[in-house]
């Protein structure tokens, strides 16, 4: 993806193919998405085993001198049956190394988006800066065993922001609370181009197009559903270009406005 002189390019970690309805009831919850019947009119997000991919990793963006990512994936061991391992290799491929990391964004804290801040209690991008949103910072650092560990070696390179900010020329943090307290959006634009990277503010297009559609693993469910509601609002017919941090192959997608209910097609 191009948004006028920034290049978005997706760093792939993991994937893993799993029943959809299973997936979004796995942490107890209940609602809209949790019984298969619920994805008989959503089969173009699943795959031909009629399953739910679900990527981990990140994008890269260039811009400038700057090179940025945005997550960190899950890291070099598998945790809780999902698979990590190749984020190097696939930041390699696009000929990136570590060391010419500039700038490593979090949209927030989970432990899927923070498994290469750092690996044997060194940051794995040395002379990167470190960012994220400070309510994530307070929620996890300390209470949360795993982003703690992954979290606490990177304190020296370590800037916190507080809601709305610039992070680099044509690259914007925007708060988007409710998954986590301080879930970011970052917002990419050149010239009249925009696109955003929306980290877990959903994990598939099926919930921005279905308002009802429950969230995975959200800290706050009530205002995580009102955050991605009014997303999908925003995004309905607008031609804005948006990626999710666990979308097949980190692929952007758009959403239409439809007759009845709003539409997504990837691309």
């Amino acid at each position: 993806m191009r948004i006028g002189e920034l290049e978005i390019l997706p760093v792939v970690d993991g994937a893993v193919s799993v029943p959809a309805a299973a997936a979004y009831a796995h942490d107890g919850t209940t609602g809209k998405g949790t019984n298969a019947a619920d994805w008989e009119p959503h089969e173009q997000f699943l795959d031909a085993d009629g399953k739910l991919e679900i990527v981990m990793g990140g994008f890269l963006i260039r811009s400038g001198a700057r090179v940025m990512l945005v997550d960190a994936g899950l890291g070099p061991a598998n945790a809780m049956g999902l698979p990590g391992g190749r984020f190097l290799d696939s930041l390699a491929g696009h000929g990136v190394q570590p060391g010419d990391v500039t700038d490593m964004v979090f949209t927030h804290l989970h432990f899927d988006h923070v498994g290469w801040a750092s690996d044997a209690g060194e940051a794995v991008f040395p002379n990167a800066t470190y960012r994220c949103d400070v309510r994530d910072w307070q929620h996890f650092v300390g209470t949360d065993e795993q982003a703690t560990q992954k979290l606490t070696p990177i304190e020296p390179r370590l800037e916190l922001f507080d809601g709305d900010t610039t992070l680099a020329p044509g690259v914007d943090a925007r708060l988007a609370s409710g998954h986590t307290p301080g879930s970011t959006i970052i917002v990419l634009s050149s010239g009249e181009d925009r696109a955003l990277l929306i980290g877990d503010i959903v994990h598939c297009p099926v919930e921005l197009v279905d308002d009802e559609w429950s969230g995975m693993a959200d800290v706050d469910p009530a205002l995580a559903q009102r955050t991605r509601n009014a997303l999908a609002r925003e995004l309905e017919g607008s031609d804005v270009p948006v990626a999710a941090a666990h979308f097949p192959g980190l692929e952007f997608g758009r959403v239409l406005a439809g007759t009845g209910r709003r539409q997504w097609v990837f691309g």
